[in-house]
């Protein structure tokens, strides 16, 4: 790749366009703009908002090719791009809005990057949208929900459950995914383990689907309680890189030594090459789980398929997604455990 100076304005200012999109979803401009769209002067007039400097949003919205500006009766019209609809507006089947407004709690840590860099410290509090932050910690649980969601359709075909009688979705966040496949293997019952203000937020989402009755919750935290037992099928979305290693290899102990003979893990999560610097947006996001966590980081394929290894999983497959930032990490616990070979030996 060959640097000019019109890439490196385009990097250096590469926070704009998400600006542009933060202030849009603050402001509902999106809700105001859904079905038939609206001019500046009615946008403006709904949302309490100065006229110009609304069209000037409108405007860079229509530049970004979120929304299409044309003119009806003698005014402009703004309108929602079909394809965008579908993420932007409440009735779309991947609406990504909660998921867009966490986004603006993250804006502000990366402008104290540097700080972070000097000091070796996130910027935050730990744990602050994980129950220590209330009003936090709800809206990053509907944004995973809202995030989740669009990712469903690359996904969920990965996490087979064909055989699975009972799935525990550990840090389950709102448990899209897991609702989900309830929803897709009838006979699948599913058990949602996270900490208890998350779980709350959880179970006002599982209420309302169809498998509600085969979702049950069980709030702790992995890190020191134990792990219910009798699941021949575990879930582990997300969450991996919110911990360091020697506390990834004891939670995967802990996982092994809980699911039953013959289970299946499921690892979900960004992941590295193993010079860690690709995929860019892995990258990245290792950057953004330094700002807020004092042990997050993202894994390497490689790194994780030997936590497995060393933990006793047998049989691991990685899979990258497309259209998709997650991998899907599966391995399997022997039919029959070590312990029991051990004790057959002897």
């Amino acid at each position: 790749m060959s640097w000019t100076i019109d890439r490196f304005v385009e990097l250096t200012t590469g926070y704009w366009p998400a600006c542009v999109m933060s202030a849009a979803v603050e402001l509902g401009l999106f809700d105001v703009l859904d079905g038939k769209g609206a001019s500046a002067v009615e946008a403006s007039s709904r949302l309490g908002t100065a006229q110009r400097n609304t069209e000037e949003l409108l405007n860079a919205l229509t530049a970004l090719e979120v929304l299409e500006k044309r003119s009806e009766s003698g005014a402009a019209i703004y309108k929602i791009k079909p394809s965008a609809a579908q993420f932007l507006t409440r009735s779309g089947s991947f609406c990504i809005l909660d998921a867009l407004k966490y986004n603006s709690d993250l804006y502000p840590l990366w402008g104290r990057l540097a700080s972070s860099v000097k000091s070796g410290s996130p910027v935050i509090p730990p744990g602050a949208h994980l129950g220590g932050d209330p009003a936090r910690t709800r809206r990053f649980t509907m944004g995973m929900h809202s995030r989740a969601l669009a990712m469903s359709p690359s996904l969920i075909p990965s996490l087979d459950m064909k055989g699975r009688s009972r799935l525990l979705d550990i840090a389950c966040g709102p448990g899209t995914f897991s609702s989900q496949l309830a929803d897709r293997y009838l006979g699948l019952q599913v058990t949602l383990f996270d900490l208890p203000p998350i779980l709350a937020v959880a179970k006002e989402l599982a209420a309302v689907r169809a498998s509600a009755s085969r979702i049950s919750f069980h709030s702790g935290d992995y890190h020191i309680d134990k792990l219910p037992g009798g699941h021949d099928a575990v879930l582990f979305s997300g969450a991996l890189h919110q911990e360091k290693h020697d506390d990834a290899v004891n939670l995967m102990k802990k996982i092994y030594d809980a699911m039953e003979p013959g289970g299946r893990l499921f690892v979900v999560d960004m992941m590295l090459q193993s010079d860690r610097t690709a995929p860019a947006f892995s990258v990245l996001f290792s950057i953004n789980m330094m700002l807020t966590s004092p042990a997050g980081r993202v894994y390497c394929e490689d790194e994780v398929r030997q936590i497995l290894a060393e933990t006793g999983f047998e049989d691991t497959t990685c899979k990258r997604l497309t259209e998709c930032p997650y991998w899907v990490v599966i391995a399997d616990k022997p039919p029959i455990s070590r312990s029991s070979q051990q004790v057959r030996q002897d």
